[in-house]
């Protein structure tokens, strides 16, 4: 059964099939993705604001906070919806974590292609995150 489980969540999601013997197992491991996902993309909006501060664009800093706000809404609604379409079986969990991961791997580097990227040949602020890790299938 969790093959079965960590083959239906991977599939077009961005995770890696997560091992575990029990679902709470799968659930952590799916966890523990989350958090780098998230740490990553942290990491990577905190050097796009720094860089629209430090080349005095407060206007455009502005309009990332608020786009920021409402892609945290989106994910939420979005993988909440996953959630609830497969509330009938315990991958439910597993499921939504994995849709978190996937959105969360493309804000990143969308946040990476419209900000922390230069128009000329000058190297990126931050390196290019593996966006093929988030489109492609395990």
């Amino acid at each position: 059964m969790l093959f079965a489980i960590a083959f239906a969540v991977a599939g077009p999601s961005t995770a890696s099939p997560c091992p575990g013997r029990t679902t709470p197992e799968v659930n952590a491991c799916f966890d523990s993705q989350l958090d780098r996902a998230d740490a990553e993309l942290n990491r990577y909006y905190r050097a796009a604001m720094r860089r629209l501060r430090s080349d005095d664009q407060a206007k455009a800093a502005d309009s990332l906070v608020r786009a920021e706000r409402s892609w945290l809404a989106y994910r939420d609604a979005e993988c909440g919806g996953v959630y609830t379409y497969w509330s009938g079986g315990t991958i439910r969990t597993a499921a939504e974590i994995a849709c978190r991961i996937h959105v969360t791997k493309l804000r990143t580097y969308t946040i990476w292609r419209n900000w922390l990227t230069y128009m000329d040949s000058s190297p990126p602020i931050l390196p290019r995150p593996d966006v093929e890790a988030a489109i492609r299938p395990e």
